[in-house]
């Protein structure tokens, strides 16, 4: 079972503009290198001043292995960008193309 891990994310839009540059100088070669990652993308609503992450993971034990190091990532990209994290979740991934 593939597992989907969010983070959802709001801020001004330069502390937005500052999360998507992170992400992709800093979350995503990190999320990248940790063993059964398996996709992330990283979506962003300028007019509502959101982001969303999503990250993928082969199973729910590796999704719980690497729980630590997402919750460390996501206290960084807070002090790195300013940008406030509004709600976290998990998901049962049901259906991919």
């Amino acid at each position: 079972m593939v597992v989907a891990r969010t983070s959802m994310w709001r801020g001004s839009s330069e502390a937005l503009e500052r999360w998507a540059n992170h992400a992709e100088t800093h979350v995503k070669p990190f999320v990248a290198s940790l063993a059964g990652n398996v996709g992330a993308v990283f979506l962003v609503d300028r007019a509502s001043g959101s982001g969303l992450t999503l990250t993928l993971w082969e199973s729910e034990a590796a999704a719980e292995k690497t729980d630590r190091n997402a919750d460390q990532s996501r206290e960084r990209t807070v002090e790195a960008t300013g940008i406030q994290l509004v709600e976290r979740g998990r998901w049962e991934v049901v259906a991919r193309l």
